[in-house]
């Protein structure tokens, strides 16, 4: 009798389980060319935008691009959530007003993965951005092209208030007013990425922010690097990276009693009309002496110098 009751008593807590995890959806949604919001989103009968597939997944999930197809303007995330797109596959996202991929997950725990995605701004006449983080613990945008937002656009806004991680990795950004602005006491890691022709600033460092890029380039853009301070310190680490044929190249600008510090190892910066820009009061410039800058003016009104590693 006490073995028929506990395996009873099992049997409801697994119906139990299996009832609520039916309730958060499925682990694993898919879009195709072919679909229908109307679908379930699996394998077989999968949806048609990106946000219907979202909606569905439980938190945690993965939603899927089966093949190659625009899927969707504007896409809200609230949740820990992985966007995929296999090689091969064109999974676009069009922008015509607002943003094309809108966050606002857990601050403390949601992890966001946007993967093999091309979100594009069609509206040249808005201030449009393709991935903004308002809330979230960490996003990793990797394989991504993000393209066209100018006029005071962003290609990646991560602003969340509380300390965060973003990850960029193997991405194009390009043809925009700034590429990638990260502001807040937060950190990133930006790793072959390539900032084309932002007719602003390719990659910002602001206010609390500490954000280190490797491997990557700065063509094209009215300023390629800046970490720029107004009511915090901020920093920026640049290794083994091309700033080159922009107005300036690496900048760095604060007023006191903030300070606004670049480091700069194995970096080649040339064709620049300024390389080396530093006219904040109160902000460094450090170069571990094994940089190429060349074909470049050198400013400054604060301090460009040299450090060892320990």
């Amino acid at each position: 009798m006490i073995y028929t009751r506990f395996l009873l008593s099992m049997l409801f807590v697994l119906a139990l389980l299996a009832s609520a995890a039916s309730a958060q959806g499925p682990v694993r949604t898919f879009v195709a060319s072919t679909g229908s919001d109307a679908n379930p989103c699996n394998r077989t009968a999968p949806c048609r935008t990106f946000q219907a597939a979202v909606d569905a997944v439980a938190a945690g999930g993965e939603v899927v691009a089966l093949d190659s197809a625009g899927f969707g303007s504007n896409v809200s995330i609230t949740k820990s959530v992985s966007i995929i797109a296999s090689p091969g596959i064109y999974a676009g996202i069009t922008v015509f007003s607002g943003v094309g991929i809108d966050i606002n997950a857990g601050a403390a725990q949601d992890t966001i993965i946007l993967r093999g995605l091309t979100v594009i701004n069609q509206s040249f006449a808005n201030l449009n951005i393709g991935i903004h983080l308002k809330t979230g613990r960490v996003l990793h945008i990797e394989s991504c092209i993000v393209s066209g937002f100018k006029n005071g656009g962003f290609g990646v806004n991560f602003e969340p208030s509380d300390s965060s991680d973003l990850e960029v990795k193997d991405s194009i950004i390009r043809d925009g007013s700034t590429g990638i602005w990260v502001s807040g006491i937060n950190h990133a890691l930006i790793d072959q990425v390539r900032l084309e022709n932002c007719n602003f600033r390719g990659l910002v460092a602001t206010d609390g922010a500490s954000v280190t890029a490797r491997n990557s380039t700065a063509s094209r853009d009215a300023v390629g690097f800046l970490a720029l301070c107004s009511s915090a310190s901020a920093e920026m680490n640049i290794e083994n990276c091309v700033v080159s044929n922009g107005i300036d190249g690496i900048d760095a600008d604060s007023a006191a009693p903030f300070t606004a510090t670049v480091r700069v190892s194995n970096c080649t910066v040339t064709n620049n009309g300024t390389g080396l820009s530093n006219l904040g009061t109160s902000s460094v410039i450090l170069s571990r002496k094994n940089n190429t800058v060349q074909g470049n003016e050198i400013k400054t009104s604060g301090t460009i110098g040299t450090y060892s590693p320990d």
